[in-house]
Formats: structure tokens, C-alpha cells, sequence
């Protein structure tokens, strides 16, 4: 009796199981469908503002959506990213649009970006302000990343019914501030034993120090200093404000609130950061002015919506015409296959070998933005690379926010390495941890004993002290590691081994001082990269292909659904707010960097002090 029931219960779960699969299955296809059939439906009015608005962090690559966990549990987070080529794209093609008669910026819901991103839309903004059409910026307040690219408008209003915390424009400077868990690790009872070639690799100081080095400060505030320098130049040079206007208003912000009674819009407005305050109506008015009236609102298209317009569902790969490959190579560097927003040895190579084994590909250009990883797998792509330069094929490199360390490693023996003024390059120094804990395992009453064959044998057992035959075998293989870098450094930048060890130790250096050294040959941008590429290979005409990495029809399946408009309108806003959003964002991001160099020990060149984001 109770088997029947039980075997009972076990069918009826079996069938719900397998009807709910069917339903959610019909129920994602007419997403699709529904999807595909509004997009033939969008109609452009001949006057119409393009809307940049920006969610999130502005990224080089976006990560791989799941909508299942989407649509089910009502989570947004492919809203935590941005692709910087798509507010790029949708910028310069509406420049060209005669129906694109202005351009609005509604950056509230920028979350991150690296400075050389900021500059490279803004690079596109100023492309669209050539052909004489306006660009507006309207915002309830600005930090100082939001700033950079409002400043780029015409017009810079501000929201006057937002009470943000920091209104108006808040301009607190740039700053890198790692985590130190020294003494959390000492009261743990665990002991990282850490092993590193670069005076200046501060990559290691927060398994060793509770605090900065001044090594790590110098040297950090050197790059700082040169891209607060680059920050302050563009500032000025865009609202027509003076030097001495912009350090007071950066250095002594309480002061000059003071005297504005609180008010950060009054202040914004007083030292010309801002030209007016304006209610959302009169805000909606002075556009509407401009490009005319869609219902209630002004007429405008969304950058998202407008991509949908101009680019083909279907990317349309001419296989007649030469090309120039643009490979994507931006996140962590770890072994193996990695998804998008990671960079895995072998899903970077498998790209890099189509774009070698295409006979109509003249030319690859990497697009680095990586704080480094695994020296191994650093090593892997970099060897796939000079393959391709052996047969005949240029490669050259555009950096984006940064390419340290490991990102530098697979940019050192191209033929050419373009950065944009605000990258962050050099990091040439290695490092490795190995972590010991037999006293917490002892606390516990956890031991470990045994015997065997040779001193070696029981080299590797983190519940036991690290003997000297390890530290002298660690410190040897991190030491000659570091050589490796610094020749291949030299070779491919044609200097003598000393030379480059001068620059290495570790050191980062901004596009300018990087220029200096020799370890970058010009300071420009994709577009120049790809110009230079083109003329090495010696191509007058060509296509642009962006080779990405292969997906199973079932990643393709998921991405098309994560791209869907339905999805986004079914699932709408989310409850977590964005600072809520950008900090869970920031913690994953960083956990899972740690997991997976845990999962794969090895010797690493990473750049903890690069990641700064605005």
C-alpha cells in the first residue's frame, strides 16, 4: 500500500516536472517569436533624439546571461553590464543617421567604468558633435565617471527635484585602495607562504601586510597622478573652467558647500560644471524643442532599441572581402575554457587559430583589457599569437582600461601595442602563494603523519610547514619565471634584458610614462590599432570581423533569449538597488577570481592595484 503511494507521488512529480519543462520550453519559443516580430514593427520618426543611458558597468565584453534563472526568479543582472562597443556603435551610427537629430545622456545608472572607456565614448561623442547636431545631459547628480562623459554635452542640466546624497557634481579624485587580511589570516591560524619576483608587486601585500607598502604608494600615486592629470586636463578643457577653479572645487568641496548653504546644484552651477537646474517637464520641453514630440515625451529611441534597427539579426560575414580580426580578450587569464568576461587559454586560442586558418583574415587585432592571471596560460595565447605573425599575418594590440601583468605578457611580442591615454600597463613581475595550515588544523585536532620514499614526498601538504627543499624550489621556479617574463618583454620590444628589468619590478605605468619606456608604441585608439594593422598588412580595403568564441546551440538558444525585449519587459525593474546591485556585483566578481586561482594553483602575474574603476 504505501509503495503504491510512493510510486504513486514519484509519477505525478515525473509528469509535473516534465509538463512545466514543456510549458517554460512554448513559453521562451513565443518570446522569440514575439521578439522577432516587434523588431520588424520599430519605426523611427525623421526627428528623433538618441538616448545613451548606460546600466551598470561599462564592460569590453559582456558575460553570458542564463534566462532561465532570469525569468524565474526575476533577476536583472544582465542590466550590471554595459558593452562599451554597443554605446560606441549606436553613437557613431547615429552621427551618420539624418533621423538622429540629437544626442541625450542619461548616465544615473552607470555604475563602474575604467577611465580609458569613459574616453573612448567620449572619443564617439565628440565624432557626433562634429556634424553640428546638439548633445544634451540631464541627471539627478554626477559622479566624477558619470562627469566625464556628461561633460561632453552642450548642455549639462541637472534633475531639480533629485536630493541625491552628493548632489550636483562630486568630484572626490581617484584613489586605489586594496583589502589587508594579514592579521585575519594570523588569527585564522593560516600562513600564506608567498613568493615574488618586482619591488614593486603589490599584488602579494595583503596576504603579508595590514597596510600599503611605501613602495606600493609611490608607485601607485605616480599613475594616479597621471590619470587625475588626464581627468582634470578634459574637465576643464570641456566646461571652460580654470585650474585653480577645479582644485578648490576637488579639494575644498565642505568649504565651498558651506558657502552654498548645502546646496551641491548651486555649487555645480556656480563653478560651471553644470549650466542649469530644470524640472523633468521643462527638461522634457527643451528637447522636444529640438527633435519634436512622441506622446507625452520628447522623440527619442533608446541606444539599445536603435541597435536593434541598424545592426542584422544575423551577423553577415562577407567571405570575398579581406579582414582584419578583432579578438576580445578581457577578465582574469586562467587555464582552459572560460566564459565570456573571463579569458581562458584554451577558448582565446581556439579563436585566435580560426582567425589564423581564415585565409581572407590579413590581420588580427587583440583587444587586451586584463589585470593578468595564470602565467601559463599568459604564455599559451602569447605562443598562439607569434604563430600567426610567423605565417605572415600582423598582430597588433589595443589596450583598453589596463593590460598588466598577464594582459601585458600576451601584448609583448606583438608587432604593434596601441593603449589610450588612461590605460594601465606594465605590472611585469610575478608571484605565487602557497598556504599552510597545520596550527588551525592542530587547534582542531586534525594532524597529519606518515612516511615516504624521498624528502620530497611530502612536499606539498598544506598541514605541514613548508620545509626549506620547497621554499628553495618555489623561490627558483617564481625567480625564473620573472626572467621568462622580462626577456620575452625585451625581445619583443627590442630592448636589452636590463632595459626591461628596469621597467619590470612589478611597476605599473600609465599610457604616458609606458610611451617613455618603450613598452607601448603609440598612444591611440581601436580604430588607430586597426588603421595600423591594416597598413602592416598591407590592405587599402577590408571588413571588420569580431571573431567570438564558439557557442553550443544552446548557449546560442539562451543569449538569443537573453536578448529579448519580452524578457526584459516580463521581468522588469529589480528590487535590489544599485548601489546593493554594484557592490553583490563587485564581491562575486572578486570571489570567483579567487575560487578559480585557487582551483588552479600555479605561478600568476596579476595586477591587484589596476583595477580602478570610476
Amino acid at each position: 500500500m504505501i509503495r503504491r503511494l510512493f510510486s504513486g507521488l514519484w509519477q505525478a512529480v515525473t509528469v509535473t516536472k516534465n509538463a512545466l519543462g514543456n510549458i517554460i520550453f512554448l513559453l521562451l519559443l513565443g518570446i522569440i517569436i514575439t521578439a522577432m516580430f516587434t523588431g520588424e514593427t520599430d519605426v523611427m520618426p525623421d526627428s528623433t533624439a538618441l538616448v545613451i543611458d548606460p546600466s551598470g558597468v561599462i564592460v569590453e565584453q559582456k558575460e553570458l546571461i542564463d534566462p532561465f534563472s532570469r525569468f524565474i526568479l526575476g533577476d536583472d543582472s544582465d542590466q550590471t553590464e554595459t558593452a562599451l562597443r554597443d554605446i560606441k556603435d549606436a553613437i557613431e551610427e547615429g552621427a551618420d543617421d539624418d533621423r538622429i537629430t540629437a544626442l541625450v545622456l542619461r548616465l544615473d545608472r552607470i555604475q563602474g567604468a575604467g577611465l580609458s572607456k569613459l574616453e573612448d565614448i567620449a572619443r564617439s561623442i565628440t565624432l557626433f558633435k562634429e556634424t553640428g547636431k546638439p548633445v544634451f545631459a540631464f541627471g539627478g547628480g554626477y559622479s566624477q565617471g558619470q562627469y566625464y562623459l556628461a561633460s561632453m554635452a552642450d548642455e549639462v542640466y541637472l534633475d531639480k527635484s533629485s536630493y541625491p546624497v552628493f548632489s550636483g557634481v562630486f568630484l572626490p579624485g581617484f584613489g586605489v585602495y586594496p583589502v589587508y587580511f594579514k592579521s585575519a589570516l594570523d588569527k585564522l591560524n593560516i600562513k600564506f607562504n608567498v613568493y615574488k619576483v618586482g619591488t614593486y608587486k603589490g599584488a602579494v601585500e595583503p596576504y603579508l601586510r595590514d597596510d600599503m607598502s611605501e613602495a606600493s604608494k609611490l608607485a601607485n600615486l605616480t599613475w594616479l597622478d597621471a590619470l587625475w592629470a588626464n581627468y582634470r586636463t578634459h574637465i576643464t578643457g570641456q566646461r571652460g573652467m580654470s585650474e585653480t577653479s577645479f582644485a578648490a572645487y576637488t579639494n575644498q568641496y565642505n568649504e565651498l558647500l558651506a558657502a552654498s548653504n548645502g546646496d551641491g546644484n548651486q555649487l555645480a552651477i556656480q563653478h560651471g560644471l553644470v549650466d542649469d537646474l530644470l524640472s523633468n517637464e521643462e527638461w522634457q520641453t527643451r528637447v522636444s524643442d529640438i527633435v519634436g514630440k512622441q506622446g507625452d515625451t520628447f522623440s527619442q529611441t533608446n541606444f539599445r532599441q536603435y541597435l536593434t534597427m541598424i545592426r542584422p539579426p544575423v551577423p553577415i560575414i562577407n567571405p570575398a572581402t579581406n579582414k582584419i580580426a578583432i579578438i576580445t580578450a578581457s577578465g582574469t587569464i586562467l587555464d582552459g575554457n572560460q566564459p565570456p568576461g573571463e579569458i581562458g587559454s584554451t577558448t582565446t586560442v581556439e579563436m585566435i587559430n580560426r582567425a589564423h586558418q581564415d585565409h581572407s583574415v590579413k590581420a588580427i587585432v587583440l583587444r587586451v583589457d586584463s589585470p593578468g592571471g595564470s602565467a601559463t596560460a599568459s604564455e599559451e595565447i602569447r605562443q598562439a599569437l607569434v604563430r600567426v605573425q610567423k605565417d605572415g599575418k600582423p598582430v597588433v594590440v589595443s589596450m583598453g582600461s589596463y593590460a598588466a601583468s598577464g594582459g601585458y605578457w600576451i601584448s609583448a611580442s606583438s608587432n604593434k601595442i596601441f593603449a589610450n591615454a588612461n590605460t594601465l600597463t606594465g605590472s611585469i613581475g610575478t608571484f605565487l602563494t602557497f598556504p599552510s595550515v597545520k596550527i588551525a588544523a592542530n587547534n582542531l585536532g586534525v594532524y597529519s603523519d606518515g612516511v615516504g620514499t624521498t624528502k620530497m614526498t611530502n612536499l606539498l601538504n598544506p598541514l605541514e610547514d613548508v620545509p626549506d627543499i620547497l621554499d628553495d624550489i618555489l623561490q627558483q621556479s617564481i625567480n625564473n619565471t620573472y626572467k621568462r617574463f622580462v626577456s620575452l618583454v625585451a625581445e619583443g620590444r627590442e630592448m636589452t634584458f636590463e632595459q626591461a628589468d628596469t621597467v619590470a619590478q612589478g611597476r605599473v605605468w600609465a599610457a604616458k610614462d609606458a610611451l617613455d619606456h618603450g613598452l607601448i608604441d603609440a598612444i591611440g585608439s581601436m580604430e588607430d590599432a586597426i588603421a595600423s594593422a591594416a597598413l602592416l598588412a598591407d590592405v587599402g580595403s577590408y571588413d571588420i570581423w569580431h571573431v567570438k568564441p564558439p557557442l553550443s546551440l544552446r548557449d546560442q538558444f539562451l543569449q538569443q533569449v537573453a536578448n529579448s525585449k519580452t524578457v526584459d519587459s516580463l521581468i522588469g525593474p529589480s528590487s535590489i538597488g544599485v548601489s546593493s546591485s554594484r557592490l553583490l556585483s563587485l564581491i562575486k566578481s572578486e570571489f570567483e577570481t579567487l575560487l578559480n586561482m585557487s582551483q588552479q594553483p600555479g605561478v600568476y602575474v596579476q595586477c591587484i592595484d589596476c583595477k580602478l574603476s570610476l
